[in-house]
């Protein structure tokens, strides 16, 4: 299992990765090629009034844009996956910082890895010194360390 301060480093390069895989998939969704139509249909019960009807599905007419949904829906599906992944590896990180006994260990760690804040800004959030949240950092990974985060 890699050093926590390893996984704790990846934290905000996870959620970074998670956006864009989102904005990925969201991008892959409005490539697939879709038909649309209205057609005439009647209710499904008496008295059968007439009316129309918008259609619309996964344009699959020709061979080729068969492939192309095919190609798309794959790579959908892989980046989903993947997403979802890191989506539960970031989410047990922070379950893992919120299980720390020390507030001021999860004030440290949420501002330095959840937030992505450097040292100086997380010192100003907490009214401490660099040295002072460089001192909290390594205690919380050693409190990290010793609950087997």
């Amino acid at each position: 299992m890699p050093d926590i301060a390893a996984q704790l480093a990846q934290l905000p390069h996870l959620r970074r990765e998670i956006s864009q895989l989102t904005a990925d998939i969201e991008r892959l969704r409005d490539a697939i090629p879709y038909a649309t139509d209205v057609v005439k249909a009647s209710a499904r019960e008496y008295p059968y009034t007439e009316g129309c009807v918008t259609v619309s599905g996964i344009d699959l007419t020709a061979t080729e844009a068969r492939r192309y949904s095919l190609e798309i829906s794959h790579k959908l599906s892989e980046r989903s996956i993947r997403r979802d992944q890191l989506l539960d590896l970031a989410d047990s990180l922070e379950r893992e910082i919120n299980k720390l006994p020390d507030s001021r260990h999860r004030q440290v760690l949420r501002l330095r890895y959840i937030e992505g804040l450097t040292i100086e800004e997380t010192a100003g959030q907490m009214g401490y010194s660099a040295r002072q949240v460089d001192r909290l950092q390594k205690e919380a990974i050693q409190s990290c360390r010793g609950m087997s985060c």
